[in-house]
């Protein structure tokens, strides 16, 4: 295959799953999440790659069985809210939607809303979980995707080189605090995404979503030209979980400085960000995708809103929930 081509199919695979409730119509949303069913310990899950082009890993996927049925391959998304599965799937698992809602990403999606009386992943289960149903594929690929907030109670540990998910107790003795993130506009709604602050190639600041479930790193239409050696390559059709959106592919690297680390993206397409901006309330640069963070460990902390991004160490849960740990941290726009 020439290699114009291949980057165009390349770019076509993007999936930016940032599954969101629209904020309008409150009452359509899920309401209660998930209740951890298994006991509060510690926990190593492994994670297996997604790769949906030969050679191109894409993400990491987790094996999962929703109220005991077939084992089903989600991708890990820390840009998703919601396990998402398509209809069809969702109907072989005993599934029934009660209610309807907007999911908010590149686009827009009207689903529904189910619960499950079980997820189980691993030996960590879940009760009284709600799954969003959607009436064609979330993920070509895949079956779905699993937020990785719905691990939220767990100080988290993802080492991807090594492929695992850690969940790590919080000391019992221990109640941390929820401090306000610096800088995000006040009374903002509560959102699971990882939503950092960050400098685009050392001139633009905003926020970005760290998504491993995006393929490849976006940057808005307004902040491309701050990139270094700025050229628009001919539109592509970008999937996406709300849909199919058109991108330009960039012909320049983004350098994303997040909390002293410096993320470098090769894979870089322009998009209209605007959808995410008014549904989050900040303005959003970019979208941090896996590839670009693929050989780094993420330490994510949703009680006290950090996220740590760096190599694999060996580090204790009560080092890292005590702030110890030597790698700079950013914190989340939302929590």
């Amino acid at each position: 295959m020439a290699r114009g081509a291949a980057a165009a199919l390349l770019v076509t695979w993007f999936i930016l799953s940032g599954l969101r409730a629209s904020g309008a119509g409150s009452a359509s949303a899920p309401g209660a999440s998930a209740e951890l069913a298994s006991p509060y310990q510690q926990y190593q899950l492994k994670l297996r790659p997604f790769v949906p082009i030969p050679g191109r890993p894409a993400g990491v996927l987790l094996q999962a069985r929703i109220n005991g049925g077939q084992p089903l391959r989600l991708l890990l998304d820390s840009g998703a809210e919601f396990i998402v599965i398509g209809a069809k799937t969702g109907r072989s698992v005993g599934l029934s939607a009660r209610s309807e809602m907007e999911l908010i990403g590149l686009g827009s999606r009207a689903a529904r809303v189910g619960r499950a009386a079980t997820v189980e992943i691993g030996p960590v289960r879940f009760r009284n979980c709600p799954v969003v149903l959607v009436d064609s594929k979330v993920v070509e690929g895949a079956d779905g995707v699993i937020p990785l907030s719905l691990f939220s109670d767990f100080l988290l540990r993802l080492n991807l080189p090594q492929k695992t998910l850690g969940l790590i107790p919080y000391p019992r003795e221990e109640s941390p605090p929820v401090p306000p993130a610096r800088g995000v506009t006040k009374g903002v709604t509560k959102h699971d995404v990882l939503l950092v602050a960050a400098v685009l190639n050392g001139k633009r600041n905003g926020y970005v979503v760290v998504d491993t479930g995006a393929f490849c790193s976006a940057v808005s239409h307004e902040v491309a030209p701050a990139l270094s050696g700025f050229q628009i390559v001919p539109e592509v059709r970008l999937a996406a979980g709300t849909g199919a959106a058109i991108g330009q592919r960039l012909s320049s690297t983004a350098h994303f400085a997040i909390a002293k680390h410096d993320l470098i993206a090769d894979e870089v397409v322009a998009l209209d960000l605007s959808n995410l901006s008014q549904h989050y309330g900040v303005e959003v640069i970019g979208v941090l995708g896996f590839r670009a963070f693929a050989r780094s460990v993420l330490t994510i902390d949703y009680r006290t809103g950090r996220v740590e991004i760096g190599p694999p160490q060996s580090v204790s849960a009560r080092e890292l929930n005590r702030g110890r740990n030597a790698e700079p941290h950013a914190a989340l726009a939302f929590r």
